[in-house]
């Protein structure tokens, strides 16, 4: 019987690697600046596009949309996002940030770059962009498998 191990698999290093930045840049986030790791990424992702809807949001950021509308609820409660009608779409909100969270733009990207750094120490430049290059082209054969699974 053939054997799969997961200690050499692509898929659990690429999900381990993910989950030990995860959790670190989170509690780091956490402990420096006091946002979670949802919130953090929601005013990153509209400094990057302000005006969004929830959905695409979401996407951006790899959350389920219900998960996301009850952080938006917190984040607008505590003066971090403010939702305006989608004069296009009534059904859907487009989310802004507030002075509030304007300001703690700087100071995350600052973390981010900062923690950047941190996690790709002793990785050279060449392996970092050998790597990117791997992993796109891992999520493509990815994307073309479920995307051919899915139509039929």
């Amino acid at each position: 019987m053939k054997e799969v191990g997961f200690d050499d698999d692509i898929g659990v290093l690429i999900m381990t690697a993910s989950k030990a930045i995860d959790k670190t840049a989170t509690l780091d986030m956490t402990t420096q600046h006091g946002l979670t790791g949802t919130q953090w990424r929601v005013i990153l992702a509209l400094s990057i596009n302000e005006g969004m809807n929830q959905k695409d949001i979401a996407d951006m950021i790899f959350l389920e949309t219900p998960t996301l509308v009850s952080a938006i609820d917190k984040m607008e409660k505590n003066g971090l996002v403010e939702r305006k009608p989608d004069l296009e779409d009534r059904r859907n909100n487009k989310i802004f940030l507030t002075k509030k969270s304007k300001a703690q733009i700087e100071p995350l990207v600052d973390f981010i770059l900062e923690f950047r750094k941190l996690v790709t120490k002793n990785v050279s430049a060449k392996d970092l962009e050998i790597t990117k290059e791997v992993l796109r082209k891992i999520a493509k054969n990815a994307d073309a498998r479920y995307e051919k699974i899915t139509k039929k």
